[in-house]
Parts: structure tokens; C-alpha cells; sequence
């Protein structure tokens, strides 16, 4: 796996932190149409979800990472870099914790905090799909928020520039949110199938998640990969993580992003799909139990 085998643009760039940096968006009109656009974070409730995701899975996990780190984090000047970083939750945790440590976040959506945020922590407005702003061997960890709804062309493009800027030495890490469909009602099988096409429109097989884990291994300086997995189920029957989880769904799935793209493609309008969601979804969770599964994917870096 290399950059040259991908057809993203790699342009170089200079850093200019907290700042745009002009990478010129995907040029094809073709290309801005296939993006998801109802996964990026643009309205408070959105990035509260963010935040709230955040706190689930270092729930889940019982830490913010799985990646064997902590040791040099605390005891070292360790460069972290968090690709795609949202409201950068994740970084604003680890950049409070590890003071010794130097924090990078880029997003193409600058919905990071610009001025209240720790000395040692700084966000760069880039597209994560074009070559990362860094060079060569830059950082001791690199991680990756999350990885569902990105195309497998995509995805290949993001760990190649992700182990590229990591140091020999350093780690890559990267979550994954799985969808079981096992123990699904009526209701939920109804939303994953609109999902389903919805992506499917915009080159992403939901039904045919990429092996990560294979991706990286593919790499050269990364032949050794880990994964660490949580199965946990959504709704009352999934305990208090259960409760958090079903929040942040039934959240997502009533904003009106999604509720647009998903109506057209369900067949109903616009005010049975509101009523879908925050009445019939909520009863049926009573009596399915959906599991999903949360992995983190880490690999060292030769």
C-alpha cells in the first residue's frame, strides 16, 4: 500500500496553525457530491453528540487509547496527532493530561476551539483526504476518530499518510463503529437498509466493511497489527451504556441532515419519519437488543 496507488491529491502544504490551510477541496463537483455531508458536525446538538461519543467509548474501553503510549506520553515530549479531530474532544482529554506532550488535530470543519484550549495543543484546518500538512516521520502517535462511512480508496489514502508521518518507533491507531445487525427490530433494520443505499450512492459498502486491520499490515513498516473490541448493545436492554448510546443514535438519526437524506429513500415524509424515530424507534429499543461493536485498530511502526 502507497500514496502512489491512490488518486486523492497529495499537494504540499505549509502549516499555519489554527488557520486554514488552503488545500482547495476535492476540485470535482463529482467528488463534493459523494462526500457524506450529513456526518460533519454543523449545529451545537451535532457536536455534543461528539463529545457525548467521546465519553462512551473511553467508557467502553476504560481509556482513551489502546496503543501502548501512556509510559511515553507521561514521561516524554511526545508528538500526538488526532486526524479528522471534530470539536477536538479527544485532544482537549489527552492535551490536559500529558502537559509534556504536544497535541495536532486537523479537520476540514473548523469546529475546534480556537482560544480556550491547553498551551500545548493546536488545530490546523486541513482535509484529511489530501497529504497530511507534515512531513516524514513527525509523530510518536497518530490516531484516527473514527473510520465508518469512508470508502476503502479513501480509507487506503489515510493510513498510508498516517503511517507516513508517524515515527519509526511510534504508533497508529484507529476506531471503528460496527454495526452487528444482529437482534434488530423492524424499525432499526428499516434505518441500516436506507444507510445502506444511501452510502452505497456515494461508493461506500456498508455491507462489505474493509479490513482495516489488513490495510495497515499491507504497509511495509507496519506488519504487525492489534485490535481491541467492545460488543455492547443499544437501549434499555444494553444497561446505562446501553441509555448513552441510544441517545446518541436516536440524536443523530433526528437531525435534519439525516432526516432529508433518509425520508426519499424510506418513503415516507418528513413528519412520519420525526415520529419514527423519537416515538416507535424509542418502544421498540424496549424489546430488541441491537448489538454494535466498538474496535480500535493500533499497529507499531517499524
Amino acid at each position: 500500500m502507497g500514496n502512489k496507488d491512490s488518486s486523492l491529491r497529495r499537494k504540499s502544504t505549509k502549516i499555519e496553525f489554527d488557520k486554514e490551510i488552503d488545500n482547495n477541496p476535492i476540485g470535482l463537483e463529482e467528488e463534493k457530491e459523494l462526500k457524506l455531508e450529513y456526518l460533519i458536525p454543523d449545529s451545537h446538538e451535532a457536536i455534543d453528540r461528539a463529545h457525548i461519543f467521546h465519553f462512551f467509548q473511553r467508557f467502553l474501553f476504560q481509556s482513551n487509547f489502546s496503543s501502548p503510549i501512556d509510559e511515553r506520553l507521561t514521561q516524554e515530549k511526545c508528538k500526538v496527532l488526532d486526524i479528522g479531530c471534530g470539536p477536538g474532544t479527544w485532544l482537549l482529554d489527552l492535551a490536559s493530561k500529558y502537559e509534556n506532550s504536544l497535541f495536532y488535530g486537523i479537520d476540514n470543519n473548523s469546529i475546534y476551539p480556537s482560544e480556550i484550549k491547553p498551551g500545548n495543543l493546536n488545530f490546523i484546518k486541513a482535509d484529511m483526504f489530501d497529504r497530511f500538512p507534515f512531513p516524514d516521520n513527525e509523530f510518536d502517535f497518530v490516531h484516527q476518530g473514527l473510520t465508518s462511512f469512508i470508502n476503502p480508496d479513501q480509507l487506503n489514502f489515510i493510513i498510508s499518510e498516517m503511517i507516513r508521518v508517524t515515527k519509526p518507533g511510534g504508533y497508529i491507531e484507529l476506531l471503528e463503529l460496527r454495526n452487528e445487525f444482529k437482534g434488530v427490530g423492524p424499525i432499526v433494520k428499516k434505518i441500516n437498509e436506507a444507510h445502506i443505499s444511501y452510502c452505497l450512492k456515494r461508493r461506500i459498502d456498508m455491507e462489505r466493511v474493509p479490513n482495516i486491520g489488513n490495510m495497515i499490515k499491507s504497509n511495509q513498516n507496519t506488519p504487525i497489527v492489534y485490535k481491541d473490541e467492545k460488543l455492547y448493545v443499544s437501549g434499555p436492554n444494553g444497561g446505562k451504556i446501553g441509555m448513552v448510546f441510544q441517545d446518541i443514535y436516536i440524536g443523530f438519526h433526528s437531525s435534519d441532515a439525516v432526516t432529508d437524506n433518509l425520508c426519499p429513500i424510506i418513503g415516507i415524509s418528513k413528519e412520519d419519519y420525526k415520529i419514527m424515530i423519537i416515538k416507535d424507534l424509542i418502544e421498540e429499543l424496549k424489546h430488541t437488543s441491537p448489538e454494535h461493536l466498538l474496535i480500535r485498530f493500533w499497529a507499531k511502526k517499524n
